[in-house]
């Protein structure tokens, strides 16, 4: 039995091409003293995303749009809203170090070129 929705997905050739295949990869980031450089937004349903990173962010390298933030400091965020987090990762600025856990959303093979 089929899970989910089923999509046709075939292409104009009418050749089908695979479901891509998506894994969550879960990841801690150790974040510095002082301002991190992150819009973090609420969507309708999950955890708070990063919305945006600006050019400045220290944790820039490290995080990405459309990361969830699932923890910070090991607190559980992901029924947070965006201005709450925001809240609290402020609030522990003057921490030496900060743990965020973010959930990323990967794709891990594409079904169009994973043969080659």
């Amino acid at each position: 039995a089929a899970l989910g929705a089923s999509f046709d997905s075939e292409s104009n050739s009418g050749k089908r091409k695979a479901e891509p295949i998506i894994q969550e990869q879960m990841i801690e980031i150790s974040a510095p003293p002082g301002k991190l450089g992150v819009v973090i937004d609420t969507p309708n349903t999950g955890a708070p995303v990063v919305h945006a990173v600006k050019d400045s962010s220290v944790i820039g390298s490290l995080i990405s749009v459309g990361d969830q933030l699932i923890m910070v400091d090991d607190i559980d965020v992901s029924n947070m809203t965006a201005i709450k987090v925001s809240k609290l990762i402020s609030k522990k600025s003057a921490n030496p170090q900060r743990k965020l856990t973010i959930v990323r959303k990967v794709v891990i093979e594409s079904g169009d070129d994973a043969s080659q």
